[in-house]
């Protein structure tokens, strides 16, 4: 058996480890000698941490959490976490065994960069383009001594690592010019995969959850899933919807987001009877997306969108839902090419306001079933295990 240590750095409100990384690595090792260990900082309340790690429990992966402190200030505090953190890290690698150490974007990288040991392969999960992603959206200044600190521990994480996990074929050739374009092989793409049996739609529950919410049988339902931000595109979903509903008369827009009051924030006063936000468990959202009739899964594509593959993408697919996605987000136009039931709405293009109405003028008539087998064959946990193992059998 070999002993894989993942490491992560988490938001309080991510559900990224229970709902993707966990699952994944299941898969992994139903079908593999590879073993999971998993440490995770955050500053999640202790019921969100003790379902994560009930969940790893079920799965018989060993789950640690180091708690991320916030004070005197979130920089000094999450500086104080990482470095008392190391000291764990390191005894855990000691006294298990671990043959490959994981860890998961920017501050674990950090961390692992300042480990006092070797001995053990490195598999950078580089995720998308994350630091980039924050002078795009969160104010991060490229001259910075914070950016320049941090991308400095970036850049030495992806030289020395043994190998390199991306999320698209895109972030590969960014990072391999980073390194000087060399090493090219040493990185692999994976895909976001996702439990065909969990995300899949069920008749009762949409006729319950649109009795929940007052939603007649005939209304066309659009829905949106995840976390808002100024990345999200909510002006957008609003006004093709609102075109939409101009139209037909009928339908409703259901939000379901962790982010109620930016949501509440954004919407118009006159289109608030109309749209539904909801703040759901993450074992209630595919009911919910069973009431639905199509989903968005739009982005701004600023540079950073180059690294990403949208989560809710598949889940949505494996729904058998139409989806309106965003041009210029990672590898999707490549890997939707055969999909059915998809628009790729062109943020630059004045046309693409018209082609998105005439695409949901024709939703009815798509098939649900092609939509689910699509997701089925492209986006399955199976597939992405798949890929996660090839990348791993490398080391040997």
């Amino acid at each position: 058996m070999k002993q894989i240590l993942f490491i992560s750095w988490d938001g309080a409100e991510t559900n990224y480890m229970e709902g993707l990384f966990l699952p994944i690595f299941n898969t992994i090792q139903l079908n593999s000698d590879y073993r999971f260990h998993v440490i995770q900082f955050s500053w999640s309340d202790p019921n969100k941490i003790s379902k994560v790690k009930a969940t790893a429990t079920s799965m018989d992966i060993k789950y640690h959490h180091l708690k991320v402190i916030k004070k005197p200030t979130n920089t000094i505090g999450s500086i104080y976490s990482l470095f008392k953190g190391r000291k764990f890290i390191e005894k855990y690698i000691l006294e298990h065994s671990i043959a490959i150490v994981m860890p998961r974007s920017i501050m674990p990288a950090l961390l692992v960069n300042k480990l006092r040991m070797n001995g053990f392969k490195l598999i950078f999960d580089a995720d998308g383009l994350p630091l980039e992603e924050r002078i795009d959206f969160a104010q991060l200044k490229m001259n910075s001594y914070h950016y320049r600190y941090l991308k400095k521990q970036e850049d030495l994480m992806l030289a020395k690592a043994d190998l390199v996990i991306t999320r698209s074929k895109k972030s590969i050739h960014i990072h391999t010019e980073t390194i000087g374009g060399k090493s090219f092989e040493k990185f692999s793409r994976v895909i976001n995969g996702r439990d065909v049996d969990f995300f899949k739609p069920d008749k009762q529950s949409r006729e319950i959850i649109r009795e929940r919410l007052s939603i007649d049988s005939d209304e066309i339902v659009f829905v949106y899933c995840g976390s808002l931000g100024p990345q999200y595109c909510l002006e957008e979903m609003i006004e093709i919807f609102s075109r939409y509903r101009e139209h037909q008369k009928k339908g409703k827009f259901l939000i379901l987001t962790t982010n109620v009051a930016y949501a509440e924030r954004i919407i118009p006063e006159n289109k608030k009877e109309f749209v539904l936000i909801k703040k759901v468990l993450f074992d209630e959202v595919p009911m919910y997306l069973s009431a639905a009739d199509i989903a968005f899964s739009l982005r701004i594509p600023r540079y950073s969108m180059r690294g990403v593959f949208p989560i809710k993408l598949a889940e949505y697919l494996l729904m058998g839902l139409p989806v309106i996605t965003s041009k210029g987000i990672g590898d999707t136009e490549d890997l939707l090419k055969e999909a059915p039931g998809c628009f790729v709405f062109n943020h630059f293009s004045t046309k693409s306001m018209h082609l998105v109405n005439e695409f949901l003028f024709q939703a009815k008539e798509f098939d649900q079933n092609k939509i689910r087998a699509f997701a089925v064959k492209n986006f399955s946990l199976e597939k992405c295990a798949n890929q996660y193992i090839k990348t791993f059998n490398k080391l040997s």
